[in-house]
């Protein structure tokens, strides 16, 4: 899944409603997909930023992958674009799995990404390297986000209703990393208020295609984060989640709170 934003980026699962208050107020910053937009499949790849120096990141994990079909030969050629990993055999419990046949990849969550050629693995890996350091940041520093109860599988065409609480008088920004590694700002957006008075913001999603995993992220702090929210828009719309602890370390005050959710679909 991806979230479409008001740039009109004409490719997603889920569509938002952002509400900003706690009572539910006027959908804002995401604009809905029409059942007629096209569809593009894949998100085009940012060169991510070298030589930054940034020694506040904390480092990735090293992703161990495996081919479904022990062919290992199938990621000759194929080399990190931030994260590094390294191939194992499907026995050895790895981290992910890439299916060369049915072009998925997957954790043992479930599938992350469909549609995955060799090519694409990169932004893949990255995606998982950087979801686990987020969770790390996010049980040190947490800010509470939450989706519904029951399964987290959710079908084509179904609603989710996420919370962000405990927010009152704080600062607020948002934003999705799908499977395919494909970062996506969702709010603020244009005058959208950077901190919010209510202790609960609400918004809704609706999925659809691409599926796969969806990873929301929710930043809180005293004080608007314009440098983060600006590096965010940046990345957005790209196979950039390699660049977003980074970004985070650069530019996220010491007061700010993290939270992530993780949200997963199939057709």
């Amino acid at each position: 899944m991806v979230l479409l934003a008001a740039t009109g980026f004409s490719w997603l699962a889920i569509t938002p409603r952002l509400s900003a208050n706690s009572q539910g107020g006027p959908s804002r910053g995401i604009r809905l997909l029409d059942p007629g937009d096209d569809m593009i499949p894949m998100a085009p790849f940012r060169e991510p930023k070298t030589g930054s120096g940034n020694e506040r990141a904390p480092p990735l994990d090293t992703i161990r992958v495996a081919v479904a079909d022990g062919s290992t030969n199938r990621l000759a050629g194929v080399l990190p674009r931030v994260a590094r990993f390294e191939t194992v055999a499907l026995a050895a419990d790895p981290d992910l799995v890439w299916d060369a046949a049915s072009r998925t990849a997957t954790t043992g969550d479930g599938i992350v990404a469909y549609d995955i050629d060799a090519a694409d693995l990169p932004a893949v890996i990255d995606r998982v390297a950087v979801a686990r350091g987020l969770c790390k940041i996010a049980a040190s520093k947490p800010q509470p986000i939450k989706a519904p109860t029951g399964t987290k599988l959710k079908r084509k065409g179904e609603r989710v209703e996420i919370e962000v609480t405990d927010v009152a008088r704080r600062a607020l920004i948002l934003f999705d990393i799908a499977g395919d590694g494909t970062v996506q700002a969702l709010y603020p957006f244009g005058a959208d208020e950077r901190v919010v008075q209510a202790p609960t913001f609400r918004f809704s999603l609706q999925t659809r295609a691409p599926f796969g995993a969806d990873l929301i992220v929710a930043i809180s702090a005293a004080a608007p984060m314009e440098a983060l929210e600006q590096g965010l828009r940046a990345l957005s719309r790209y196979r950039s989640s390699g660049e977003v602890l980074n970004l985070i370390a650069e530019t996220a005050p010491t007061d700010a709170r993290f939270g992530c959710v993780a949200l997963w679909s199939a057709p």
